[in-house]
């Protein structure tokens, strides 16, 4: 009846009739709801909701005109809008990401999009986080294993220099000093709708972001006015290494729930590099979990997820030790109330933790002679809250919140020796000597416009506290006293415009600031660089600070799309690692000892350069590239780690009413000869992969999916891929040739 009225209303055409029209702006790909656009209609004017709702009196042939950070300025037509006011809904598409120098990977849809990676259903089955995000140019991963633990390296900074979170706030801390569980590799990916990557310190909300942000973000979970069940199920084989992986979900929603269980298993098996060699790379890897929504009333609901990784059984061949048991339990508990027509928008409250539970040991290698065997069982936790207002302040919006996290480790290491003058004895190494490491922060981010200019001002100021409640002799001896507290201070001011509907520039000045993290505070005598030097921490190190300017250029056409960012990041206190000649190590086969240390001046800076361009109603291609130059500026020398330039391009179409999709890509690698020899670090050559990947849709709920990687079998390996333990160390090569088919069902 509504709609009949409606419809009526606009045949009459009365111009200024009273009635008031709600319409829901919603993204034309995700259809999660727009907040906060603002809309001008006639004389009439105003912001949407959280919701995405906007309220208009109709008025006859007259424009509405939007405006959103995302979406940039949009005139609707007139006989678009009619059909917005008749069905309820506005759909809009993405003319920017964002305005930070950031990617966004959301889910897939059967046709790519500008700015975005997608996420498929052979993705959702990853069981490491960290080599899905490796295709982007712009993350490269640090490899100690053939298939698991891919620690991300983004634009040169790594480890604790990316704040690396899921559903704004939960994260985890890895159990083993060398990171064989690394943060990322705790993420279940089969839960994630996208991941946004903010490069550079300029999204303070959810975490100390000095290098970047990797913020994972689960599926928007929606009601239903009846009960209705939803589900998927995927699997998916790769011949090289055998590796079968699956993952399922089943739920049921309804009018005020929403709940939902998940699960995943992968195995594999060791798989042939390009030469036909065997590179040790078994693994189990199951997860399983729930996620529920309720709810309270109109304007409150409340969700709690959970979340349990299992690992067992993984050869790391870079590194001493191999995964035996990795049991991770991640817990968030989160209530949303929304205020409607008032200055507060919004109040999000969070509590969350993880629970690392980890054991490994070097009772699989092949050791002639085994002169020890050596088992650590370590314990991290990583807990704490958020409570975050959202206030909508006329044209401006103004983020503000409070948070506090605390890491905690402790683990023991066991030697069994069973050769030479210890034969027989047995010695208890205190690893992470119950350290634990407090943050307590306030935040805020202000986003507003002057004219024709877009800021977002971001400011972070966290109280940094550290302790160890076991502190071992030997590590005494070089740290006697305990570590300072920290008063970190962080901000960031940006600014973008629209120089017209097709360009878009921005600018953006950052300064960060972190604390040294519970490994380079109070590790203890563990290998856990690319070198074999025994690392111990250090108490006193100061915060390194980033001061970074980042510039991005957008240039949308109807068909084609070209991004540049640039970044240039000034370090101070750097934090680094350098021998100590009085430190004597514990195990015979270390040359000796490093110890943290500040390092007063290091620069990066780089680029990275996306264009993608429609060449026909089917055809598409896209090329990427991304490069990062680091210099420690005190020893006049390269920084560790940095990975050479990466080049990407891809070339796709979409056939048959976008049922069937394929792509062809191809990769080129530059040779990496800007090397830190004192960090053990090689020159590594050039390389060019081509992969093959096709996709069939025969109906919305079942896609088939197939294809080949590295097409050719090409013999290569990563700059930043450690090299295999033994009498003639190389590096891990990667896979050669490998045939994958995945299989999906999905009804929701």
């Amino acid at each position: 009846m509504k709609k009949i009225l409606l419809i009526c209303i606009l045949l009459m055409g009365i111009k200024g009739y009273a009635q008031t029209i709600e319409i829901r702006l919603s993204d034309k790909q995700s259809d999660t709801p727009i907040a906060f656009a603002h809309f001008l209609y006639d004389t009439q004017k105003g912001v949407a909701t959280p919701k995405g709702i906007i309220r208009i009196n109709f008025i006859e042939n007259a424009k509405l005109i939007l405006s959103h950070v995302n979406y940039g300025k949009v005139e609707v037509p007139y006989e678009k809008l009619r059909i917005a006011i008749h069905t309820g809904i506005l759909k809009l598409p993405q003319t920017h990401i964002s305005l930070l120098p950031s990617t966004v990977i959301a889910r897939r849809n059967s046709k790519a999009e500008s700015q975005t990676i997608q996420v498929s259903s052979n993705d959702k089955l990853s069981h490491d986080a960290g080599d899905f995000l490796s295709q982007s140019a712009g993350i490269n991963g640090i490899r100690k294993s053939g298939s698991y633990g891919f620690d991300p390296v983004l634009r040169g900074f790594k480890y604790d220099q990316i704040n690396i979170v899921m559903d704004n706030g939960v994260s985890a801390t890895a159990a083993c000093p060398n990171r064989m569980d690394p943060p990322i590799s705790q993420v279940p990916l089969n839960m994630v709708d996208k991941v946004e990557i903010v490069k550079g310190p300029h999204s303070l909300r959810f975490g100390n972001a000095f290098g970047g942000t990797l913020h994972f973000k689960s599926s928007t979970t929606t009601f239903s006015k009846t009960a209705k069940a939803i589900g998927r199920t995927t699997g998916s084989y790769e011949s090289n290494g055998k590796i079968y992986r699956t993952e399922a979900l089943a739920g049921i929603k309804g009018n005020f729930y929403n709940f939902g269980v998940f699960g995943a298993y992968s195995q594999g098996n060791d798989y042939e590099d390009g030469n036909g060699t065997r590179v040790a790379s078994g693994f189990n890897r199951r997860n399983v979990g729930l996620s529920s929504l309720f709810k309270l009333s109109k304007t409150q609901n409340i969700k709690l997820s959970a979340n349990n990784n299992f690992a067992e059984d993984v050869d790391f061949p870079a590194l001493n030790m191999d995964l035996r048991e990795d049991d991770t339990w991640l817990v968030t508990l989160d209530h949303k109330i929304n205020f409607q027509e008032k200055k507060l928008a919004s109040i999000t409250t969070s509590a969350f933790g993880s629970f690392v539970d980890h054991e490994m040991d070097n009772l699989g290698k092949d050791l002639n002679p085994r002169k020890v065997n050596a088992v650590t069982k370590a314990e991290t936790k990583n807990y704490g809250a958020r409570s975050e207002a959202i206030f909508q302040l006329g044209e401006s919006t103004l983020f503000a919140g409070i948070d506090f996290k605390r890491e905690e480790a402790e683990g023991i290491r066991t030697r069994n020796f069973l050769m030479g003058q210890m034969q027989g004895k047995t010695i208890f190494d205190n690893i992470w000597q119950d350290s634990y490491m407090e943050k307590s922060s306030l935040f805020g981010e202000y986003h507003f416009p002057i004219d024709e200019l877009y800021f977002v001002a971001s400011a972070r100021l966290e109280y940094n506290r550290a302790k160890s409640r076991d502190k071992a002799e030997k590590f005494l001896l070089a740290n006697p006293s305990d570590p300072s507290d920290h008063l970190n201070t962080s901000m960031s001011l940006g600014l973008t415009k629209d120089l017209s509907k097709q360009v878009r520039m921005g600018l953006w000045l950052g300064r960060a600031e972190r604390s040294g993290s519970l490994t380079e505070r109070f590790i203890n005598h563990i290998p856990v660089g690319r070198d074999p030097f025994e690392r111990i921490g250090n108490t006193d190190l100061d915060s390194e600070v980033n001061y970074q300017i980042d510039y991005n250029f957008s240039w949308r056409l109807e068909k084609s799309e070209l991004s540049i960012n640039v970044f240039a990041s000034f370090l101070r206190d750097y934090i680094s690692a350098s021998i100590r000649e009085d430190l004597s190590p514990l195990m015979p086969t270390a040359p000796g000892v490093k110890q943290y240390i500040n390092i007063d001046k290091a620069e990066m800076r780089g680029f990275e350069v996306s264009w993608q361009q429609e060449l026909a109603s089917n055809l598409y291609h896209r090329a990427d590239m991304a490069f990062t130059y680091g210099k420690n500026k005190e020893l006049n020398q390269p920084l560790p780690e940095i990975p050479p330039l990466d080049f990407r391009y891809s070339l796709g179409g979409n056939f048959f009413q976008h049922k069937f999709h394929t792509e062809l890509s191809l990769r080129h690698v530059l040779e990496q000869n800007r090397i830190a020899t004192d960090f053990g670090e090689s020159k590594t050559p050039d390389f060019t992969v081509l992969d093959l990947n096709a996709s069939y849709f025969p109906t919305e709920n079942i896609s088939l999916s197939g294809g080949i990687r590295n097409l050719f079998d090409e013999a290569y390996y990563e700059h930043l891929n450690r090299a295999v333990k033994g009498s003639s160390p190389l590096p891990i090569f990667a896979p050669g040739r490998s045939f994958y088919i995945t299989i999906a069902l999905e009804f929701l």
